[in-house]
Order: C-alpha cells, then sequence, then structure tokens
C-alpha cells in the first residue's frame, strides 16, 4: 500500500524535479559555454566543486528512504488510531470506556518511536553534510584561487576577469542546481522503482482469467470438489464442497464462526478461485470467464458493509449507471422499508450521509444495514448473497427483508448466511459447515429432526 500511494505521489514530484533538471542543464551548459572560451581550465575545479554535494546529496537521500520505510508500520498504525480515536461514530465507546487516556499514550509512544529512529540518523546526514560541503569548499577555494592568480600574474586582462567572475558565479549556480534536482529526481527514483516492484508483484499474485463473458440469466451455480486455502494457513478454509443452485432457489448457510460460509460465498462469486475443484455458472468455469460480466450479474450484502459517505441516492446506486429517474431508487428504498427515514432526512435521496461533513447526516445501525440490503437490491442480481443482512435490525425490519427477499426469489439464485436458525425457514435448502466441510444438509424441518449440528445450535439459541 505504502509503495503505491508513495509511486502516485512522487510520479508528479518526478515531473517537476525533471523540468527542473533539463533547465539547470541548459543554464549550465550556456554559462559552462562563455567560460571554457574565457579558459577551459577553469571548467574542471568547477565540476569538482559540486560534485561531493552531489554525492552527499545521493547518500542523504538514501538514508531519508531507509528512515522513511523504517518508519512505514508505526506511522500507518498512528494513522489509523487517530482516525479511529476521533471518528465520531466511535466517541461513546472512547468515553465510556475511559480509553481515551490509553489511546493518548499509544499515540505518543509511536510517534516517540519514529522520532527516535529519525533523531538516530541525524548524526549520518550531518556527516555527510559536512564532508561534503567540506570538500566542495576546497575546490571552490582552489577554483577562486585559480582566478585570481591568472589576474594578479597577468596572464589574463582584468576585463577578461571580471568576465570570468561572473562566469563562474552563473556556472556555479547552474551546477548547483543540476546537482540538486539530480539528486531529487534519484530520491524520487527509489520510490518509484518500489511503485513498479509493487505492481509487477501485484500482476503476478492476480489469478489469469479468461475472457468469456457470462450470458444472463443466471440459470444453475455448480460447485464440485472445491478445496480453496488461505496463504500461510495450514489447513484449507473450504474442504472437497459440492454443491448445484438453480434460479428461483433460496439457499442457507448456517455453521459456526471459521467453518468456511464466508469463504464459499467468495469461491460462488468468483472473488476467489478455487485450489481445487471448480466453480460454473451456467456451464462455464468462473476461471475462464471476465470476472466483470460475473459481477454485474452479482449482489452482495457483506456481514461488514460499507457505509460511504454519498448522498442517500449515490449509496443505492453506487455500481450501478448513473439514473436520472429515482423511480428505481425509491422502489429499492421501499422494499427495505426506508422510504420513512429518508424522507425526514434534511434532503431526502440528496442528503449526504457524513455527520463529520459540514451539511451531512447520520443513520442508525439498522438504517445503514437497510442501505446495504437496498443496494444489493437495485441491482436486480442474477446471484444475490446476504451475509448476516438483519443483524442490526429490528424484528419489524427483519421480517420485511425476509419477505421482500421470499418475494423476488424467483427470478434469481439467493444465498442467505446467518447465525438465525430461525431465519433458515425461508430456505428451500440448507446446509451446515464445519471445518469447511458440509456435514449435513437439507430442509428445515428434516435437519430440526435429525439431531445433528443444526438442531444442537437451534436448541442453543432458543435456550435463552
Amino acid at each position: 500500500h505504502e509503495a503505491a500511494e508513495m509511486g502516485v505521489i512522487r510520479t508528479h514530484v518526478m515531473v517537476t524535479d525533471a523540468q527542473r533538471l533539463v533547465s539547470a542543464l541548459i543554464r549550465m551548459v550556456t554559462a559552462g559555454g562563455v567560460l571554457s572560451v574565457l579558459n577551459p581550465w577553469m571548467l574542471p575545479p568547477l565540476l569538482l566543486a559540486v560534485l561531493p554535494a552531489g554525492v552527499g546529496a545521493v547518500l542523504t537521500a538514501r538514508v531519508d528512504y531507509e528512515i522513511h520505510y523504517a518508519n512505514i508500520a508505526d506511522r500507518n498504525v498512528r494513522g489509523m488510531m487517530r482516525w479511529w480515536a476521533t471518528e465520531s461514530k466511535y466517541g461513546d465507546e472512547v468515553r465510556a470506556n475511559s480509553m481515551t487516556d490509553y489511546l493518548i499514550y499509544w499515540y505518543r509512544a509511536l510517534s516517540d518511536r519514529c522520532d527516535r529512529r529519525t533523531l538516530a540518523a541525524a548524526p549520518r546526514t550531518l556527516r555527510i553534510a559536512l564532508l561534503s560541503a567540506l570538500a566542495g569548499g576546497v575546490f571552490l577555494v582552489a577554483t577562486w584561487g585559480a582566478l585570481a592568480w591568472l589576474a594578479v600574474s597577468g596572464r589574463v586582462e582584468l576585463a577578461v576577469a571580471a568576465t570570468a567572475v561572473i562566469a563562474v558565479q552563473t556556472t556555479l549556480a547552474a551546477l548547483s542546481q543540476v546537482v540538486i534536482n539530480g539528486a531529487a529526481v534519484f530520491h524520487t527514483s527509489l520510490y518509484l522503482s518500489d511503485m513498479q516492484a509493487f505492481l509487477d508483484d501485484a500482476d503476478a499474485r492476480a489469478p489469469k482469467r479468461g475472457p468469456h463473458a457470462h450470458a444472463a440469466p443466471t440459470e444453475e451455480i455448480r460447485l464440485e470438489e472445491v478445496v480453496y486455502q488461505y496463504p500461510g494457513k495450514d489447513r484449507p478454509a473450504v474442504n472437497g464442497v459440492s454443491l448445484a443452485l438453480r434460479r428461483g432457489q433460496i439457499l442457507a448457510i448456517v455453521g459456526a464462526n471459521g467453518s468456511g460460509k464466508s469463504t464459499l460465498t467468495r469461491l460462488l462469486t468468483g472473488i476467489y478461485l478455487p485450489d481445487k475443484g471448480t466453480v460454473t455458472w451456467n456451464g462455464t468455469d468462473l476461471a475462464v470467464m471476465d470476472p466483470a460480466t460475473v459481477w454485474a450479474t452479482t449482489g452482495l450484502v457483506p456481514q461488514i458493509f460499507a457505509q460511504w459517505p454519498l448522498r442517500v441516492r449515490e449509496n443505492v446506486t453506487l455500481g450501478q449507471p448513473r439514473t436520472h429517474d429515482d423511480a428505481p431508487v425509491w422502489e429499492a428504498v421501499d422494499a427495505v422499508g426506508l422510504r420513512e427515514a429518508v424522507e425526514d432526512l434534511p434532503a431526502g435521496l440528496d442528503t449526504l450521509l457524513a455527520r463529520d461533513v459540514f451539511g451531512g447526516s447520520e443513520l442508525s445501525g439498522g438504517q445503514w444495514q437497510r442501505i446495504a440490503c437496498s443496494r444489493a437490491l437495485y441491482r436486480r442480481p442474477g446471484l444475490l448473497i446476504l451475509d448476516e443482512p438483519t443483524s442490526q435490525m429490528d424484528p419489524r425490519g427483519e421480517h420485511q427483508i425476509f419477505e421482500q427477499i421470499k418475494a423476488i426469489a424467483a427470478d434469481r439464485i439467493t444465498i442467505m448466511v446467518t447465525h438465525r436458525l430461525e431465519n433458515t425457514k425461508i430456505a428451500d435448502h440448507i446446509i451446515v459447515m464445519e471445518d469447511g466441510r458440509i456435514t449435513e444438509q437439507g430442509g428445515y424441518d428434516d435437519l430440526v429432526h435429525a439431531g445433528g449440528t443444526f438442531a444442537e445450535l437451534l436448541e442453543l439459541s432458543q435456550d435463552r
């Protein structure tokens, strides 16, 4: 992330530095040409006078680069902590749980660590600056001494010597600018090389997909012995799962935390490609399909959903082409029972949902979750995935969402991930996952009386 961000920033800096370097080179060539006409032996001492400064600037740039990356982790954590500690949404928790002093201590500790690294590098930077200045000063004194000797000894006329003084000053200034801007270009190139390495690594890691386009409607999605293991983990998150989903079907996925439910939904949508096995849409392997054409027919309500600092309208339509007709927007808002709340906002659909921005408003957690559901419903997807879609809603809102899911189920494949097992009654088929495998499957009534994990989890949820 740091390599990409710094690379973008430094690209603009590189353009400016390169322009200045070219300008300085032109001035140097012009002034150097005049000086060489007056006395060509004056150029070598001048070059030697600025060369140490160039070497010093390059070495200083390397030190700065090292310190920048040494402080990355602490600086990023500090920035995140500053944001979390001052975000208005979390202010009540910070105050009520007496977190303020600890967060301030943590922020100061991270700042002190960054400062110590920077101060530890200061002696190196100072030594480089002093030595380069000393070496450059020696050669500069030699240059002026040579010019004075030529004038005093009569080897050049006074008028020529006076002109040479001006030429030396101009050439020296141009050379200094060449060195400064050249060092700046070198400094920037260090970050650009990191960005290129980041892009190459990202390209190498990205799954290679095929060019085939998915053609709606999505009639069937099939998984055959699918296995997926996260990098660095010692066992698969999904292990040998086979499943067939057909249009008009509602599938409920249940299981304990970490059983592989969310990973399975990512495999179904092609966000992840399986390590083994295949996931096919209408008989075509997702590995050979253009993911953009797949995701254009997908609607996802994730367990952790985004609360975009945009207007209500854009929060609903985000990911779809802009339309000037608000009827589909209101239809999606009505589907999740949010019309009254939206109409009560200062500007209705045009209200900015960002309390920290002047003129913005805020929604409750349940209202935000309804917005996330409306965003998925607005897309009218062929595959609708709902991961704990009502966890923050009141019973009335939850009932309305599930009634809407049932009402639109005939035109799509619907997948619901939930810990509230009573909600799985609306599903045509239920699968229970444990350790990445499907251990039970069937209808609600069948699983309730099967005496397995589903029945146990349902009993626990009711024993309160």
